[in-house]
C-alpha cells in the first residue's frame, strides 16, 4: 500500500465518522497533534478527540484539496473542515454556526499505518467562525 493509500484511510475513517477506523490506521504508539488537541494523542486518546469532534459536529465533513507525498512515506494534505456547531466546545451552548475551515495535515507513514500526524488550522478563525471573539 501506497503512503497516499494510507492516508487516504485515514481520511476515509474521519468522512464515516469511525473513531475505532481512525485509531486503527495508527501504529502502535502513533501519535496525532493539532492546535486543538493540546498535546499529543496516541491510542485510545485519538478516537476520543475524533469522537468529541463528531458530537459537537454531527455533520463534520472534510473536503480534500490536494494530497501528495512530498518525500518518501510523508504525505501532505490540504483540506476544509465543514460542520455545524451543535456543541463542539466545552462549556459553552450550540452557536449553531456552520464553519469551513480549511487545514493541512503532514502524515508520516510506515508500512501500511500512519506513525503520526500532524494538523495544522488557525485557532482564531475557528472560534471567530463560531461567533465568538479572540483576544491575542
Amino acid at each position: 500500500m501506497s503512503a497516499l493509500e494510507v492516508a487516504q484511510r485515514y481520511f476515509d475513517a474521519w468522512q464515516r465518522h469511525a473513531p475505532a477506523g481512525i485509531v486503527a490506521c495508527f501504529a502502535a504508539g502513533g501519535a496525532y497533534q493539532d492546535p486543538a488537541a493540546g498535546q499529543a494523542l496516541s491510542g485510545e486518546a485519538i478516537g476520543a478527540y475524533a469522537a468529541g469532534l463528531f458530537q459537537g459536529f454531527l455533520d463534520l465533513s472534510f473536503d480534500i484539496v490536494s494530497a501528495q507525498e512530498s518525500e518518501a512515506g510523508v504525505v501532505a494534505a490540504q483540506w476544509v473542515m465543514r460542520g455545524t456547531d451543535r456543541g463542539a466546545l466545552p462549556g459553552l451552548p450550540p452557536s449553531g454556526r456552520t464553519i469551513a475551515l480549511p487545514g493541512a495535515d503532514f502524515l508520516v507513514v510506515e508500512g501500511d499505518l500512519t506513525r503520526s500526524v500532524t494538523g495544522y488550522f488557525d485557532q482564531k478563525a475557528f472560534v471567530e467562525q463560531l461567533g465568538l471573539q479572540v483576544i491575542v
